[in-house]
């Protein structure tokens, strides 16, 4: 009944970008290692090479670690520190999201299963594969012919789907808004200490900014639900 539908996506082709990205996280390691040993440590001091450790680590376990498998009786996406699996009566679309930003190729994959939830295919992009969208065209195409899983589209769940991604678009905004704030708030505190002016340092650089992110994620929030309910 699984002929055809088989299959595993895995890393297979090179990515420099992230050889190079290891090499940078070696080296602000090591100079932040280096300057330790020579100029004394702090507890503050371990925060910054720490970061990049996790970064960096979560980085080679993606390349390395992830990928994505398919058999009949269901799809295994194995993430850098986590592995998810739905049954293909669990699985209600598979869809290749996103469009080519800043030069990037990269257009992740999607599981949607019959709740509503997404969950990522790792390798499954055009950094892997030369054409994700007809590689899951075929592969969905292929799990309906087997029976293994419907194309009827539900409305109710399309409507929960446009939901979730609009509170992620609502999100990452208010993250960018936040960001900004607090660019701006270090413009002020650095006019306040240059004008000898009391500078209210956890205030302006810490609270300011964190209770922008509630507030403008509300609005964001709002603003997309009434353009969405217009269209």
């Amino acid at each position: 009944m699984g002929e055809g539908i088989e299959r595993e996506y895995r890393r297979r082709r090179v990515v420099p970008v992230v050889y190079l990205s290891m090499v940078a996280v070696t080296v602000v390691v090591g100079v932040s290692l280096l300057r330790m040993t020579t100029l004394g440590t702090t507890g503050w001091d371990l925060v910054t090479p720490a970061i990049w450790v996790a970064v960096g680590a979560r980085m080679a376990l993606e390349h390395w670690r992830a990928r994505t498998s398919v058999t009949a009786q269901g799809v295994t996406a194995r993430g850098p520190l986590r592995t998810r699996t739905r049954a293909w009566s669990e699985i209600y679309g598979i869809r290749v999201e996103g469009g080519k930003r800043g030069g990037s190729p990269r257009r992740p994959t999607y599981l949607y299963d019959t709740d509503g939830h997404r969950i990522r295919l790792f390798q499954v992009d055009e950094q892997q594969l030369a054409d994700p969208i007809g590689e899951m065209a075929d592969l969905s195409a292929t799990a309906v012919r087997l029976g293994l899983m419907s194309s009827a589209t539900r409305p109710e769940l399309e409507g929960l789907i446009g939901r979730r991604a609009r509170r992620r678009t609502a999100l990452g905004r208010a993250v960018v808004g936040c960001l900004i704030v607090a660019v701006a708030a270090f413009v002020v505190f650095t006019w306040l200490v240059l004008t000898d002016r009391p500078t209210y340092t956890f205030p302006l650089l810490l609270g300011v900014p964190l209770l922008c992110l509630p507030v403008l994620f509300l609005v964001l929030d709002r603003l997309g639900e009434t353009l969405a309910a217009r269209r």
